[in-house]
């Protein structure tokens, strides 16, 4: 456990520890004012003490001139003082202003070195982290991790990111996400993201050992979660689903073929996302009678915005797209790339004319 959250034994937790990420900015503000705080009653106790047993004051009287004192506020003496007396006011004055100075300093500091508004936007992220529902948890910020979180943004999709580094927290801020400082193999730090709550979770870390341990502790957590991994080396792909993750996948690939495509096909010029982040492969068979029958892979291509053919299957054979062999004939199978509505609409327009396509009513 943290030991900013330990529980206070002394009753006074202003004293004994710093307050908790998501306390008020006034609990940090009387944390980083405790001495002086403790200074000005110490020194009144002591000034109070002293007027009675120097200039004879009674209880009430002395402790309203270290009052006015300490207050500074100009207000005529109880009682005339003697010089002993005048000489302890002396000192009352001179450690009061100390104090205020020390204090103002604190203060001052506070708030130039951010601290005050980091706190704040600390208890804010910690009451929005509380409020989200079916969010996507983002563990690593790096390129990846920052590409992730856009294609979120774009589809509208609320996330948390959590990362290790404290350095990137004003990154993170600044991109308008709910940011969480901390470890994501770490199983208190994933539940400090709403995992319990969240849709998904995307493994984005720079290693693959590391997103190796993130989906065992996730999958540990939160066993039905949905877990996406980024994997860099293809040699860790069956390691990482066997780990837990329910899709593990190379981004170096998907920009390739998104290059690729952009260079063959007109059509496919704005191919920019993964397909992790609205865009899937899928198999689509042609029929006889199929309108798509006669084509070659360039021409459908052409005649559907956003879908690019990677391949054709053709006698349990696999052709790559610059290879396929002539146009497409009934019984081929396409290995089409683009966005799900996009797809949906090249499946039904792969149905030979007055023939329903499944699921069709």
């Amino acid at each position: 456990m943290d030991g900013r959250e330990q529980p206070d034994r002394h009753g006074f937790p202003w004293l004994t520890s710093p307050p908790a990420d998501d306390a008020p900015v006034g609990a940090l503000v009387l944390f980083r004012l405790r001495f002086a705080l403790l200074a000005v009653g110490v020194l009144w106790v002591l000034a109070t003490v002293l007027y009675v047993v120097v200039e004879g004051y009674g209880w009430v009287d002395a402790a309203y001139m270290t009052i006015i004192t300490l207050g500074t506020v100009g207000y005529e003496e109880v009682h005339p003082l003697d010089t002993a007396g005048r000489v302890l006011t002396i000192g009352v004055i001179i450690v009061s202003f100390a104090t205020f100075v020390y204090a103002v300093s604190v203060l001052t500091n506070l708030y130039v070195s951010g601290d005050a508004l980091a706190q704040r936007h600390h208890r804010r992220s910690k009451r929005m982290q509380e409020q989200l529902r079916d969010h996507v948890i983002v563990v690593g910020f790096g390129r990846v991790g920052q590409a992730v979180v856009r294609g979120l943004q774009d589809l509208g999709k609320p996330c948390v990111v959590l990362d290790h580094d404290p350095a990137l927290e004003e990154h993170m801020r600044g991109t308008g996400v709910v940011d969480v400082i901390g470890d994501g193999t770490n199983p208190d730090d994933l539940r400090r993201t709403g995992i319990e709550r969240a849709e998904a979770l995307v493994a984005a870390c720079d290693a693959d050992a590391a997103n190796l341990v993130v989906v065992l502790s996730a999958r540990a957590t939160r066993p039905d979660l949905r877990i996406i991994a980024r994997v860099n080396d293809a040699a860790w792909l069956e390691r990482m689903k066997q780990a837990g993750a329910d899709v593990a996948q190379s981004p170096y690939p998907s920009y390739g073929m998104s290059l690729a495509a952009a260079s063959v096909a007109s059509s496919v010029l704005d191919l920019h996302e993964l397909p992790l982040l609205g865009l899937r492969t899928e198999e689509i068979e042609v029929p006889a009678g199929s309108p798509l029958t006669g084509l070659t892979p360039r021409e459908i291509s052409r005649r559907n915005d956003d879908v690019y053919v990677l391949g054709l299957r053709r006698a349990e054979r696999i052709q790559p797209w610059h290879a396929i062999d002539g146009p497409v004939q009934p019984g081929d199978v396409l290995v089409v790339l683009g966005a799900p509505e996009r797809l949906v609409a090249l499946a039904a327009g792969a149905v030979a004319p007055g023939v329903s396509s499944p699921g069709g009513g």
